[in-house]
């Protein structure tokens, strides 16, 4: 997705996308990647409420089940995820003191 870096909405729809746990992940990853705070906040806080389940691939290789709100929590809190150093996201907070988020 990074080489043909489609336009916001695609990746919203990718969010939205309910049938699909995996491209609703890997459109929360992209957006997470490259959207902006203001963004990743307005878009992935709903996925929280996603508790399906999904695999992830550790770093030797085997498969573990986790669940896409801890996805999404990573996504929001942790540094690296999937062995990709993340952008810093402004803190929440200062985003609310500024009225840029609810």
């Amino acid at each position: 997705m990074l080489q043909i870096q489609p336009e916001k909405d695609i990746v919203i729809e990718f969010i939205k996308n309910e049938d699909f746990k995996y491209v609703r992940a890997l459109g929360a990853y992209y957006l997470r990647l490259t959207g902006t705070s203001i963004d990743c906040y307005k878009y992935l806080e709903p996925l929280l409420n996603d508790y399906r389940k999904i695999r992830t691939q550790k770093r030797d290789g085997n498969f573990e089940l986790s669940h896409m709100d801890e996805f999404i929590d990573q996504l929001l809190h942790d540094e690296r995820v999937c062995d990709v150093q993340l952008p810093r996201l402004q803190k929440r907070e200062i985003l609310e003191e500024t009225n840029e988020l609810e």
